[in-house]
């Protein structure tokens, strides 16, 4: 069925129309939560975020896509959880660095764990929103003008956060010695 008309029937307050936008959109705004805050919270959050799509989809207007709204509900959601958290350092003192890695495969090796590990942990060092811009870019391969309608931000905004966490995550990854140093040479 469209989406439109899901979202008309959902409105007019139809259980059966908002059940099917939620297995549409549930995995995608999971996904977006468990990068930002990791497994325990982002159930919260997305079952957070379809209690309130569901008593705010009155006022959804459809000037951006649904999933659009909902990852601007999302972000906004995880961000709120991550302030109310005493900040980041206090984030990092209670659960440690790497909050946010997924779990590895079964079949991983040792150093592909220790590889994942240290690029979460880069990743989760980001400041708040170009961590943000960079996981729904990277993993939910949302465009910047996207991220910038969930962000509330300007595309030129979103595409700066993204160039600056690629550069600290480079200069990050160069100091572990996971990426070759572009240093300047003699004939420079």
């Amino acid at each position: 069925m469209d989406e439109s008309i899901l979202i008309e029937r959902a409105r007019a307050g139809d259980e059966d129309a908002f059940g099917i936008l939620v297995r549409q959109h549930q995995d995608r705004v999971y996904r977006t939560a468990v990068r930002m805050v990791g497994d325990e919270d982002a159930h919260d959050i997305t079952q957070d975020v379809f209690i309130k799509a569901w008593s705010e989809l009155k006022r959804f207007r459809g000037g951006s896509a649904l999933s659009t709204w909902l990852h601007r509900m999302t972000v906004n959601l995880t961000l709120n959880l991550i302030r109310g958290r005493k900040r980041e350092q206090n984030r990092r003192e209670q659960y440690g660095p790497g909050i946010s890695t997924p779990p590895p495969a079964p079949d991983s090796s040792l150093l592909d764990r220790e590889r994942t590990r240290l690029v979460w942990e880069a990743i989760d060092s980001l400041p708040e929103r170009q961590r943000t811009a960079l996981i729904m870019h990277r993993f939910e391969e949302l465009t910047a003008t996207r991220i910038a309608e969930a962000m509330e931000l300007s595309t030129g905004a979103v595409e700066s956060l993204l160039h600056r966490a690629k550069l600290t995550l480079l200069e990050i990854f160069q100091t572990q010695g996971m990426a070759p140093r572009r240093g300047r040479t003699q004939e420079d």
